[in-house]
Order: C-alpha cells, then structure tokens, then sequence
C-alpha cells in the first residue's frame, strides 16, 4: 500500500473521539487515520491517561469497516498488536512482545498500547476505531515502566516514517488468516510460561501463562486445572 489516507492535526482531546465524530458527520469510509501531535485527553484501557510528548510519539487512530461478527473482535485486536510488532521489528528494535490483551512491550517496559471502540448492530461490527499509541522519540517517563524506540535505539527516528509503515501494516493485516495472526501473538507472548498474578474479582489469584486462544481468551493454568481469562473480567497485578 503506497497511498496513505491520513490527516495530521496539531493537538486533540482523544483521535478516537474525533474520529467517531468524523464518521458520524462527515462520513468518512476506510482505510482512514487520524494522526495528533499531542493529546489532551487520551485514553488508555480502564480509563488510564495516556501520557505523551508533544510530537515525539504516535498518537493516532484507524478507521476499519465492515469487520463482521461480533466474534471477529479478536481478529482486529491481533491485527491492531501484530502491526505494531512489525513496524518495531522494522525499525530494528529488540525483544518485542505481546502482552496480552492490547499491549505491547520491549522486556518489562511498554512501548505501545491499543484502544478499540466498535459500533455494533445485530451483533454485527459495522464500525471500529482503532486507536494506537506508540513511544517514539519520548525519553522521559517519569515515575512510568515505559520505554520507546529511541531509548531502545540510541537514536530518534522519523515518526511519520513509522505511521506510514504501521499504516500499512494495519490495513494489510487485517486481511491476514486469523489463525496466522493468533499464531503470530503467541510467538511472541509476554511472561508464556511464567506465573502471574491476576486480579479476579476480589481476589488475587496466580497462574501460569499457556496461550492466547483464537477467540482472544488468556488460557491459563492453575494448580488443579486450565482456564481462559477474559480480559474485561481480569487484571494483570505485578
């Protein structure tokens, strides 16, 4: 894919709250990205604040359509990581991983997170925003386990040199074969075969990590059996 339907805007509240907002009033149809400099308002999962310099990241959102069943949710997850995986593969970082269900990581420190809103009917997903934050040229994190590409790297990189790349990536990937998807995930997942502890409810439980499964369940096993988490019913505890 050589052509980049992309719109770059200085400052936003949220790229997937202005995003929504352009499918809805202006209806705009994919392949589209919102790329913003800074954000005032981004979003992470559970609400988190995504915190980022101004212009030293990848701040940006994906517009895909037409995805299907409401059992394809998995699908666009791992092709939303796994482009991300690949563009910092491309640009020779090291040690990347997939730690499950939307992150991604170099070592112990996260580089990039993903944030899906979908427009569902009938069980249908008619409409996703794909919103993807990479770690770029930001080198001071604060009190944040985070890390970015040139603090991996040594040196900083063109950040639309690596939009276009994830562009490409993203919209490719979601035609890709699920089952090479899920497989690619599983290559290489964050702490597989390593025991975690995961918030469940109001208890804090440990298992060993197995696999990501096809519908996007952490398989897990305990002491006395195997489980699949969900992620929206679970929470990583270091």
């Amino acid at each position: 894919m050589s052509n980049y339907n992309i719109e770059f805007v200085n400052e936003l509240t949220s790229t997937n709250s202005y995003l929504k907002e352009l499918v809805k009033n202006k209806g705009i149809c994919a392949p589209y990205c919102v790329y913003a400099g800074a954000q005032t308002a981004g979003r992470g999962q559970r609400s988190k604040v995504w915190e980022s310099q101004p212009f030293d990241n990848i701040l940006s959102s994906f517009l895909a359509e037409d995805i299907g069943p409401i059992q394809k949710l998995s699908h666009l997850n791992n092709a939303a990581i796994i482009s991300v995986v690949n563009t910092l593969i491309r640009f020779d970082v090291k040690h990347v991983l997939v730690k499950w269900p939307n992150d991604v990581y170099i070592s112990d420190k996260k580089i990039a997170g993903i944030l899906i809103e979908n427009i569902v009917s009938n069980q249908i997903i008619k409409t996703a925003i794909v919103g993807i934050g990479v770690n770029i040229n930001q080198q001071n994190f604060g009190p944040l386990e985070a890390t970015s590409v040139i603090r991996e790297l040594g040196y900083s990189i063109s950040v639309i040199e690596f939009l276009q790349i994830l562009y490409t990536e993203f919209y490719s990937n979601l035609n890709e074969d699920h089952a090479y998807l899920n497989q690619q995930m599983n290559s290489s997942l964050y702490k597989q075969g390593e025991i975690v502890n995961f918030e469940v409810g109001d208890d804090i439980r440990s298992f060993t990590i197995d696999n990501i499964g096809l519908d996007g369940k952490l398989n897990v096993i305990s002491s006395d059996s195997k489980l699949a988490l969900e992620h929206h019913k679970v929470k990583w505890v270091k």
